[in-house]
């Protein structure tokens, strides 16, 4: 089983970093993080770039066009998320790296680098402290891909929606998690229009990023098998146009996956009319985590009318579009 934050190794080397649980029959959803070509990222005597660096919208916008242009078969529209994304076709795949198998070798590797020793004693400090199990836990990123530098970070996976929150609140009580404000707040506002006191309030709400030993890493939360709970295409998803409103939150706990999903009550605007939205989805993972239960926040994003087999519909609002990107927004009210 592939699974979010898994990679995907094409035939020419291009590194793609899986999206979510669920994919079309032939492929993979992912977006292109790395390339070969001058950088820091090696293995092997071969040398990488990345490709993604913001992780803005705009940013990946810019990489489907480029895809496009060299490789049109990786770029089309899917059925079920009724959007343009990058799907890797199977046949294109040469390699898979699972993340859970990072830790397998982390855990038992004798001659590891400072990152990688790192590393396995984040892992043995985070089983000990919130009691989860090496197979509730992964390694995505250049450490999972074997490319690292002395610079890189750590990017935990955590899976399980109730192994991830133990996990967190276990980091955040030994004090390791938080972000320098400084760095990011500049870098939210200049992805999106709002003010600096919006932004001051969005940092000093990140917990799912902090400093162990001295290396910046995160925690990112994976579905266990039975929490994925739909298959592909079982819903479809339409896109009203661009909205914009005060959602109050009401349930955050899916909010450590990919995509990070906010159970919400409120309207939005959309073309003068007020539609209710049940959810806010973020894949701009900027906002995973951030919010909780009682929260009231201003959201702008791409409004969509989502349509089950059952025959109900709601209306969700997405953050992570192209149709919104350089517009879209989530701050606290």
């Amino acid at each position: 089983m592939i699974r979010d934050h898994d990679y995907l190794e094409t035939h020419d080397s291009w590194l793609f970093c899986v999206v979510g649980d669920i994919h079309p029959p032939d492929g993979y959803l992912a977006f292109l993080k790395y390339v070969p070509g001058e950088g820091p990222w090696r293995r092997g005597g071969r040398s990488f770039r990345r490709v993604v660096e913001t992780y803005s919208t705009r940013e990946f916008a810019e990489t489907l066009r480029m895809l496009k242009q060299v490789k049109p078969r990786y770029v089309r529209i899917d059925p079920h998320i009724n959007a343009e994304m990058s799907i890797v076709p199977r046949d294109e795949v040469r390699r898979y790296y699972r993340c859970g198998e990072a830790v397998e070798r982390v855990l038992s590797k004798a001659d590891r680098d400072k990152l990688e020793d790192k590393a396995r004693s984040l892992i043995l400090e985070v089983m000990d402290i919130a009691g989860v199990d090496a197979g509730d836990l992964g390694l995505t990123g250049s450490l999972l891909l074997g490319i690292h530098h002395g610079s890189s970070d750590i990017d935990l996976i955590v899976y399980g929606g109730r192994e991830f929150w133990r996990v967190w609140r276990a980091l955040n009580e030994a004090g390791y998690m938080g972000v320098e404000g400084g760095e990011t707040l500049e870098r939210i506002l200049s992805r999106y229009p709002i003010t600096r006191g919006d932004a001051s309030r969005l940092v000093e709400r990140m917990r799912n990023k902090g400093v162990y030993r001295g290396v910046r890493f995160s925690i990112h939360g994976v579905r266990k098998p039975h929490e994925v709970g739909e298959r592909y295409c079982e819903r479809s998803y339409k896109a009203v146009g661009v909205g914009k409103g005060v959602l109050r939150i009401h349930n955050h706990l899916e909010s450590c996956f990919t995509p990070a999903i906010y159970g919400v009550d409120g309207d939005v605007s959309c073309d003068g009319r007020l539609y209710h939205v049940e959810k806010l989805v973020c894949y701009d993972l900027t906002f995973a985590t951030l919010f909780r239960r009682g929260d009231r926040v201003e959201a702008l994003g791409k409004l969509e009318e989502v349509r089950e087999r059952s025959g109900k519909r709601y209306h969700i609002l997405l953050v992570g579009s192209t149709l919104t990107a350089g517009r879209e927004y989530v701050r606290i009210v």
